[in-house]
């Protein structure tokens, strides 16, 4: 007689991937109205509205990443190399002066596009002595109601965290100015700004939380001695997620142990496994191509697209398969729920019936493992026991990994 697969008592966000093939679904919208932010191990985290900012700055302390909403028809243009000219702009070709983020890198949005190396992150020079990142050029915003902002980051500040900038109408009317603390979107990559509304937006999930999103944004394509910029919808990879492309042959979840994901590459998966046909105007996906992507969570996936709705409908539609195949044989009865949650001085896991070596993570919400530890779980094990003491008190995820499951679930430390 088969085992019992597992009996399961989690909370709060609780993940658990048991290594089964999956067939995925999800939608953009019509006319791809939203982001769709997706866990490997946890299916879809969150669905955001793709249009309602204009302005996204980094949350990442040693980041200076400051992107444009492309795909909301949001434009970036050098307006001046020298920040004196802010009073009395001169905004005469400009417009040959086009910014845009880039299609590999979250840390490379279009204001930071310019910067060559350290000390010139693109809006802004990094001091030495303070270690601030001030202002050293000035842009020019085009929204997408036809409208234009000039736009200058004053500084970067190092020990508070903060951005500071200024918008302003090009006649130097209506000039606000903000500053804003990473710290307020701990845990997530960015936080985002609507100019017209004069309003910031916290849309992100928590970074640790998500593998990958598909939304549309620009890329740049060759052509001869030019090239061109055009908005593509696809799917990109969070920060730290690795992948791997396979092209041209077939293959199973067990040959992810041939392929190495080193790829940084944030559109390595993109948006080229699928086709549009301008005869029959019909989109098809591209034959024996498909990835090995690890997770925020642990663990690696691979993944075949199988099928695309376009703008029509936004439909995403792809097979996941986790690396290792499992028998339920493999398996014991056991729940999985740490104690006492809020924790002060220790947490408790509950290890009865999982067989193997196991793998024990405390993450903070910027994605640091602050403690870890491996042991040995057998079914007379009853529970393993982490100390805290030297914790700070603070929100963290509990990350436990071996062989046959991969968990995740979110703990507080008093």
């Amino acid at each position: 007689m088969k085992r019992k697969l597992f009996t399961m008592l989690l909370t709060g966000s609780a993940t658990l991937a048991l290594t089964a093939q999956q067939t995925v679904n999800f939608s953009m919208g019509t006319n791809y109205t939203n982001d769709v932010y997706y866990s490997l191990p946890g299916g879809v985290i969150k669905t955001e509205p793709a249009q309602n900012w204009h302005l996204a700055f980094t949350v990442r302390p040693i980041d200076a990443s400051i992107m444009i909403n492309e795909a909301a028809g949001v434009k970036a243009y050098l307006a001046s190399n020298n920040v004196a000219d802010w009073p009395t702009l001169d905004t005469a070709g400009m417009l040959n002066n086009q910014l845009h983020n880039s299609s590999e890198s979250w840390e490379l949005g279009a204001f930071a596009n310019l910067g060559t190396s350290h000390p010139d992150y693109g809006w802004g020079e990094y001091n030495q002595i303070t270690h601030n990142v001030n202002a050293s050029r000035i842009f020019v915003i085009e929204l997408n109601d036809g409208s234009f902002r000039k736009f200058i980051v004053d500084e970067m500040n190092a020990t508070a965290q903060t951005f500071t900038f200024r918008l302003a109408d090009l006649d130097g009317s209506n000039e606000i100015t903000h500053t804003v603390a990473k710290t307020n979107y701990a845990g997530k990559n960015f936080f985002y700004y609507d100019i017209l509304a004069d309003q910031f937006l916290d849309r992100e999930p928590l970074s640790s939380e998500w593998d990958l999103v598909a939304r549309r944004y620009d890329i740049e394509i060759p052509a001869g001695p030019m090239t061109f910029h055009y908005i593509v919808g696809g799917v990109q990879t969070n920060l730290e997620v690795k992948s791997a492309e396979v092209r041209g042959t077939i293959v199973t979840p067990a040959d992810s142990v041939k392929y190495v994901l080193t790829d940084d590459d944030i559109s390595n998966i993109g948006s080229d496994w699928k086709s549009f046909d301008n005869s029959t105007f019909q989109w098809s996906i591209v034959d024996s191509l498909s990835y090995f992507v690890s997770s925020n969570s642990g663990g690696i996936y691979h993944i075949r697209f199988t099928d695309f709705g376009g703008s029509a409908t936004g439909d995403i539609e792809f097979i996941q398969s986790p690396e290792q195949s499992i028998g339920l044989d493999d398996f014991t009865s056991f729940a999985l729920l740490p104690y006492p949650n809020p924790a002060i001085d220790r947490v408790s896991l509950p290890l009865a019936g999982l067989k193997g070596e196991v793998q024990l993570q405390l993450i903070d919400l910027n994605g640091r493992v602050v403690k870890s530890a491996r042991t040995n779980a057998v079914l007379s094990t009853t529970e393993f026991e982490m100390t805290l003491n030297d914790i700070p008190s603070g929100t963290y995820i509990i990350h436990l990994v071996n062989e046959h499951i991969n968990y995740s679930t979110r703990i507080q430390i008093h």
